[in-house]
């Protein structure tokens, strides 16, 4: 019996040694995104941690995105709930009075994604976190665009999710109206437009952070209209100088060469297809798009060279770590393979040292109950 007991504390040990170097969760280095899954680009992460930093800044509002690669990285956890639930506590996200915290957690490989509330949502904004994941969120994963769903996911959980008191503020908005006479009506040929000019004054100075997304919606809306005009135009003919018909996407494949094809397959480029019927003269015109995980291939050039990320030792607060990345051309068939280095974990009191900027380095002391909602792809 005594040997039985060795034999098997043995065959334990080699797990135990290996769980002893994975950490219970990862230790934020920052309180706006912490990309652990190296997922977004620096583009994509500035914008969403603009968003971050706006409700910080105008609403206290703590919100934080963490990505990692998997669970199984870390000690072991039930679901995405608790471990998120472990992971926001641990934390400390958002006011500790109000426990007003936001935590959107992606889970690459794992394909599982969580949106997180402080314990001072109500229940009811349970449902509205999985609306959100299912219509801005998942549409967005499923199609790869990842940075994409992070960041539409992360507007409308700032915008959509309200505590009691905000919820009431919004639905009750106090109507002042102070009745004029007829001479004042003559002297006021337009009532209504100065009335309706007041209140958008009175808006802007009342709510900057609102007006300023506001703005920043107006502008984001007026660059990609510009942009469809820019794509949508006609175009004259370079030979005849006539103005030649945009083809549709039925129509324009027969003219676009097989990395073309590729690249709109894995949706890199979308391409245009301007087409001259006087004298048969055809454009092509490629555009990029945006947070496209795809990059040129470097013997093709095609943008159609897509990475796969494998962790062979996750980083802990001890060591670095290693992770494999395989690439793969899905036009000409080109593939390699390196490793690199995963930094260490930084503790959340070294990145408060270390942190500069207008962004606090550490979070309010908020906590979580469980509430919020979780999603797959």
């Amino acid at each position: 019996m005594g040997r039985f007991l060795i034999v098997l504390v043995m065959a334990f040990l080699p797990g135990l040694g290996f769980a002893q170097d994975k950490l219970p969760y990862p230790q934020h280095y920052t309180v706006l995104t912490n990309d652990f899954a190296d997922i977004l680009s620096p583009e994509a992460e500035a914008l969403i941690n603009a968003e971050l930093q706006a409700a910080r800044d105008h609403r206290g509002r703590e919100m934080t995105v963490v990505t990692i690669r998997s669970r199984d990285d870390y000690l072991p956890s039930s679901d995405i709930a608790s471990f998120s639930k472990t992971l926001f506590n641990a934390w400390g996200i958002g006011n500790a009075e109000r426990n007003d915290g936001l935590l959107l957690l992606v889970a690459i490989d794992d394909r599982e994604v969580r949106i997180a509330l402080g314990a001072g949502y109500p229940a009811r904004q349970d449902g509205v976190a999985a609306r959100i994941i299912q219509s801005e969120i998942i549409p967005a994963f499923k199609e790869g665009r990842v940075a994409d769903g992070i960041l539409a996911g992360t507007r409308a959980a700032l915008s959509r999710i309200k505590l009691p008191e905000e919820a009431a503020a919004t639905g009750s908005q106090p109507q002042s109206s102070s009745p004029l006479t007829p001479r004042a009506l003559e002297q006021a040929p337009e009532p209504r437009v100065v009335g309706l000019v007041d209140r958008i004054l009175a808006f802007f100075e009342s709510s900057p952070f609102f007006a300023t997304i506001l703005a920043a919606v107006t502008a984001v809306a007026g660059f990609f209209g510009f942009q469809g005009f820019q794509r949508n135009r006609p175009r004259k003919c370079p030979q005849c100088g006539k103005m030649m018909m945009r083809l549709g996407d039925a129509q324009e494949d027969q003219y676009l060469d097989h990395g073309q094809l590729i690249e709109e397959q894995v949706k890199s480029k979308d391409y245009g297809v301007w087409f001259c019927p006087r004298d048969e003269h055809v454009t092509v015109i490629g555009y990029p798009k945006w947070f496209s995980k795809h990059a040129a291939c470097p013997e093709c050039k095609y943008h159609t060279y897509e990475t796969t990320r494998t962790v062979l030792s996750p980083a802990t607060t001890a060591s670095t770590g290693i992770a494999q990345l395989d690439h793969a051309c899905k036009n000409c068939g080109h593939t390699a393979t390196e490793t690199t280095t995963i930094p260490r974990v930084t503790q959340s009191s070294s990145s408060s040292s270390s942190s500069s900027g207008s962004s606090s380095s550490s979070f309010g002391g908020g906590s979580s109950s469980g509430g919020g909602s979780s999603g797959s792809w």
